[in-house]
């Protein structure tokens, strides 16, 4: 089994177990193009990607009772509750990575004895690429110029927020911000 959260609670503290998560390479396009009558083709206006959908595959333990897998059903089913919104996901074979989403489907619960399979189908809708870890580090800038280092590892490159904060009572003047990435 895989070790998963999802909203910083572990799966296996509420009796369920990650079988497996099928994580698409890539969200899926959606084409922007205009087909204008009587004319050839059609205009295209690129691209950009859509939701991505994640099934989780699971398996409901419960003791060997009906009450007990009851109640994990319910335990299940508020952790996903769509009316949370986006929560964080993490998975013990993914380390480092942080995928924000919610439900959207269905929880058929396919029931074997105690136990219940189902897929969860998650949405990762207006953020649709794994973000990192943030490895935050506070400097303080002593000259000018100083170079402070940023470090990033998830899978689509953003521009990091600094925020600057003057604590003296002096005005700074003539100060600069570039951001510059070094392809290795």
């Amino acid at each position: 089994m895989i070790e998963a959260t999802a909203d910083g609670k572990s799966f296996s503290s509420i009796g369920l177990g990650l079988k497996k998560h099928n994580i698409p390479v890539l969200p899926p396009t959606k084409d922007n193009s205009l087909e204008i009558a009587e004319r050839d083709g059609e205009l295209d206006f690129g691209s950009t990607y859509g939701a991505r959908i994640i099934p989780l595959e699971c398996v409901i333990m419960a003791d060997d009772t009906t009450l007990d897998y009851h109640r994990r059903v319910a335990q299940v089913a508020a952790l996903f509750n769509a009316k949370k919104g986006d929560i964080v996901f993490t998975f013990s074979d993914l380390p480092g990575r942080r995928y924000i989403g919610r439900y959207a489907g269905t929880l058929d619960i396919e029931k074997i004895l105690w136990d219940g399979e189902l897929t969860i189908p998650i949405k990762m809708g207006e953020h649709p690429f794994p973000e990192s870890e943030e490895n935050i580090k506070e400097v303080t800038i002593t000259q000018s110029p100083q170079t402070v280092s940023v470090t990033s590892v998830g899978d689509e490159r953003a521009s990091p927020v600094i925020v600057l904060t003057n604590i003296g009572e002096n005005d700074i003047r003539n100060f600069r911000i570039t951001n510059e990435y070094l392809i290795e």
